[in-house]
């Protein structure tokens, strides 16, 4: 919405969206942890390299001129909307694709739902990185490169990557976010009314992940994650 509605250059989009993704995690954390159903270990690992990580992605960010940003952008959201088709086929988790040989993981949350699975730290810390990086470059929080590396490629639980994740980016969004402000690249005035919007919207998604079924959900966030794509590329191919 930055890019579309408001014109924003990329850097400054990526600083103020990483704001807002900071503050959603905020809030977000304190309800998932509350549930236990975050996996705190997987994400203290993951920010280990998500950090770092993250300080580069916001560097890197200011020499990627608007047309590729925004292609890239849309590029990022096609697959994700691609991943969202493909396991919104059966509400069961994926097959794991990577064997790992790490010790089972066993959480228990709030409501006495049991969840096992596995994972191990090199594993973590590649997805680290490259959460962190994504984060601070196009300003999500890495949320997205997350679910997709533990849900479809590791067969992990659905409702613990969602939490975790949201861990995960309390842990690696402020370093990139101060990145941002040394930068220069946020705007206070666009940032903290979003940000404001994102700790409401931190404490709605838990309860309403506890009480429906994520399909249809998630379906409508795939299809608005598409058509978000598809503007920000026209936008360069039939310019005003």
């Amino acid at each position: 919405m930055l890019r579309l509605a408001f014109g924003f250059p990329p850097a400054l989009t990526a600083g103020v969206s990483l704001v807002t993704a900071f503050a959603n995690s905020v809030s977000g954390s304190v309800a998932y942890i509350r549930d236990r159903r975050a996996d705190v270990k997987l994400a203290l690992v993951v920010a280990a390299s998500g950090i770092p990580a993250s300080v580069l992605g916001a560097y890197v960010v200011r020499f990627v001129n608007a047309r590729w940003f925004d292609v890239l952008y849309a590029a990022m959201l096609v697959i994700f909307f691609i991943d969202v088709l493909r396991r919104t086929r059966s509400d069961a988790p994926p097959p794991a694709r990577l064997v790992l040989h790490g010790p089972e993981r066993v959480i228990v949350d709030r409501q006495g739902h049991v969840f096992s699975y596995r994972w191990n730290v090199p594993v973590a810390l590649a997805c680290g990185a490259a959460m962190g990086f994504v984060s601070s470059f196009f300003g999500i929080g890495g949320g997205i490169v997350f679910v997709i590396f533990f849900i479809s490629l590791l067969g992990m639980p659905p409702h613990i990557v969602t939490a975790t994740s949201m861990v995960a980016m309390l842990l690696t969004t402020p370093v990139g976010a101060a990145t941002h402000w040394y930068e220069g690249n946020i705007d206070w005035p666009f940032a903290l009314p979003l940000a404001a919007g994102g700790i409401v919207g931190g404490q709605l998604g838990p309860r309403i992940a506890r009480r429906i079924s994520s399909k249809r959900l998630t379906l409508l966030i795939g299809y608005s994650v598409l058509l978000a794509a598809a503007a920000l590329v026209a936008r360069h191919l039939f310019p005003q």
